[in-house]
């Protein structure tokens, strides 16, 4: 782990995870798809409720399902690389957790016809490779400050709802699945999740629209003045 753990992961330096908490505003983010068996009614529930979001995708299953891709497109939501492979940074070599964010820009680029703006390695993990690679591909780092759990043990649909508003606070960035074993949990407990959001006065916008929303500096971190750049 080291240093590059402490640092972005424990401090967050370099990398977006909070956004302006002047508002209840919050970033909703969905990671592991496209995946045609969830995302569609993923994407269903988000119309209905008229609600935006940050999709982070595997580079293969963007190229393998460009329409799905096509359509987060259409209805304003971000498309935003995840990984080329969905492997933990910290057992991977160097060399690949150096290369992944910039293959995954690359590939995931090359399908939404939009330069990258933000990577969220997988499981969240960094290394000092993982850091290089996103400088290299010219992405910002995404991280969470509110982690649905809907991957974890004893997850169910029914509980999701209040599970994720007792994390919520403004500006935070939320991440649920739209693929992958958190989506059999996310998927059924959307369309009530999103209500109950909205009807707490939460509003939910995608990751690049949250007001405030920026790499932290060592002033954030030292509890001083902001001055870190805004996010292009």
């Amino acid at each position: 782990m080291g240093l590059p753990y402490f640092l972005v992961q424990r401090l967050n330096l370099g990398v977006v995870r909070q956004g302006s908490e002047a508002e209840k505003t919050v970033a909703l983010t969905f990671d592991d798809g496209p995946d045609p068996a969830t995302t569609p009614a993923v994407l269903d529930a988000l119309g209905a409720a008229n609600v935006r979001a940050t999709f982070f995708v595997i580079a293969a299953n963007a190229e393998a399902h460009p329409n799905l891709i096509g359509r987060l497109l259409t209805e304003g939501h971000e498309v935003e690389p995840h990984a080329a492979r969905h492997v933990h940074a910290w057992i991977r070599s160097p060399w690949g957790a150096l290369l992944d964010p910039l293959s995954a820009a690359r590939r995931v680029s090359a399908v939404t016809g939009q330069p990258a703006r933000f990577h969220r390695p997988p499981h969240g993990a960094y290394t000092l490779a993982t850091v290089l690679g996103q400088r290299m591909a010219g992405v910002t780092g995404a991280h969470w400050s509110a982690e649905g759990g809907d991957w974890q043990r004893g997850a169910t649909p029914e509980t999701l709802p209040a599970q994720v508003l007792a994390k919520l606070h403004p500006g935070a960035v939320l991440v649920l699945h739209d693929a992958g074993p958190g989506a059999s949990v996310t998927v059924p407990a959307l369309p009530e999740l999103l209500r109950q959001m909205q009807e707490a006065g939460w509003r939910a916008v995608p990751l690049g629209e949250v007001p405030g929303v920026r790499a932290r500096g060592w002033r954030d971190v030292l509890g001083r003045e902001e001055v870190s750049a805004e996010v292009n």
